[in-house]
């Protein structure tokens, strides 16, 4: 880069960097805006031209502007630095941590970090998304007449069609007159419909599953939001064996707790069923003050109706767990301990549970991954068996292998220390079957398998 493009460029990023630290102070709470008018603005081209009087500039090939982990690419750039704002009439590209969108007449304020732009597509988080139309906000993207879906084929065999999508990234979003297509049909449609984008989130798709116990299984999640932190979610589920049995709920997502009444059929991973008739529960957390710890505190009180019993059930918790140590560049130490306290109607009993856990995990490369826990529960035997921990001492191990881009390996298995013995072991097979994934277990010392094909997860 010639010494003149240089001095240009330090004079362009000196004085954005003024502007939108001076040019006023950002709107009230807004942290992201008040970070964003703390960095500067550097622009790059191979043609650079600036009115230091009006602030006009002008850039050509190769442009890119950056701020903070922000960058706006394109051909042909117009601007104002006392406006801190910029235009691209061709086309251009729009990036962040886990953002990339490509369209054309982009614009965009680095004193505000909004922007907009036509035509676009790209990707949001897991979410491929177009848009006639796309704005950006320092929180959110909120998409114009578009389309979103995790299916990566140049024809997806799956989307949802909506006039409008807001989504946050890592946390939720909601879709406007949605359309949900498998191939070319239209399979239902909502006029609101919110999906939570956290990790082991349900899918918006009908899930199919297959156990030996209960048969065949079609499962169907939709959530409809009441307000911006309320939402109700409604999951129909039909078993081939144990006929329909549906489940819904209302959950209040504020200030770091959350707050829910749920009512209907429930199952755990062991094929234990309970009915709640309904069940109140309360859940929020945080970090202990400066320490490397988080702990969960949750209390949950509702009729719980099994096969041949029926009792109010007090579950209330108190739980532990480090951020995890990290040993060297292969092994991660995860440590949790915890109280909990169970009160049941049924009977009058009133227990008191400790749990302890120790986990070391090992990524030994892309391929290959390994694990070992140590989990101990006083006083597991509990009057439901939904939910309850099996074992009072258990070491389970395991290990994935991915053996290619299509298909890995799996084999889990539990050991009952207290009796010295193999409890469980579990062997999986996972297959990327173009944009869905099919998951075969076998669990061998119950002679049972599962098979679950569902939609790419989050």
């Amino acid at each position: 880069m010639p010494k003149s493009k240089l001095f240009l460029v330090y004079m362009l990023a000196m004085t954005m960097y003024v502007g939108t630290a001076y040019a006023g102070s950002p709107a009230s709470g807004d942290k992201a805006a008040d970070t964003s008018a703390k960095a500067p603005v550097v622009i790059e081209a191979d043609e650079l031209y600036f009115s230091d009087s009006t602030g006009d500039m002008f850039a050509k090939g190769n442009v890119v502007v950056t701020q903070d982990n922000a960058a706006v690419l394109g051909d042909l750039l117009r601007g104002n630095v006392k406006s801190n704002e910029v235009w691209i009439d061709g086309k251009c590209t729009f990036t962040e941590p886990d953002t990339k969108i490509a369209g054309t007449s982009s614009s965009y304020n680095y004193k505000t970090r909004t922007g907009t732009m036509a035509q676009a597509a790209g990707k949001v988080g897991q979410q491929i998304v177009t848009g006639q139309n796309i704005d950006i906000f320092p929180t959110k993207v909120v998409i114009h007449n578009g389309t979103l879906t995790r299916c990566p084929a140049k024809v997806p065999d799956y989307h949802v069609s909506a006039d409008k999508v807001e989504i946050w990234p890592g946390d939720k979003l909601i879709a406007y007159n949605a359309k949900f297509w498998i191939k070319g049909a239209v399979i239902y449609s909502l006029p609101k419909y919110q999906q939570s984008l956290t990790p082991g989130s349900q899918s918006e798709f009908p899930q199919l599953n297959y156990t030996s116990q209960d048969g065949f299984s079609i499962k169907q999640h939709l959530e409809y939001p009441i307000s911006e932190q309320v939402s109700f979610y409604a999951e129909p589920t039909w078993y081939s064996k144990s006929g329909y049995r549906p489940s819904f709920g209302v959950s209040d997502h504020s200030g770091g707790y959350t707050l829910g009444v749920v009512d209907g059929y429930f199952r755990d991973s062991n094929d234990n069923w309970i009915k709640k008739e309904p069940e109140y529960d309360l859940k929020f957390g945080h970090q202990v003050g400066s320490l490397p710890v988080n702990y969960s505190l949750s209390a949950i009180y509702g009729k719980w109706i099994g096969s041949d019993k029926a009792s109010w059930h007090q579950d209330y918790s108190l739980y532990f767990s480090g951020v995890p140590i990290q040993m060297g560049n292969i092994f991660r130490l995860h440590l949790g301990t915890g109280v909990e306290k169970l009160m049941e109607s049924f009977d009058g009993s009133s227990q008191n549970i400790f749990r302890y856990d120790a986990s070391l995990s090992e990524h030994w490369s892309d391929r290959f991954s390994t694990y070992l826990g140590y989990h101990y529960t006083r006083n597991n035997q509990t009057l439901f068996a939904y939910g309850s921990t099996a074992l009072a001492r258990e070491l389970d191990s395991g290990f994935t292998y991915k053996i290619d881009r299509m298909d890995s390996v799996g084999v889990a298995q539990s050991y009952d220390l207290n009796n010295k013995r193999v409890y469980d072991q579990d062997y999986y097979w996972y297959r990327d079957v173009h944009c869905w994934q099919l998951t075969v277990e076998y669990r061998a010392k119950r002679h049972q398998y599962v098979i679950d094909f569902t939609t790419e997860r989050f």
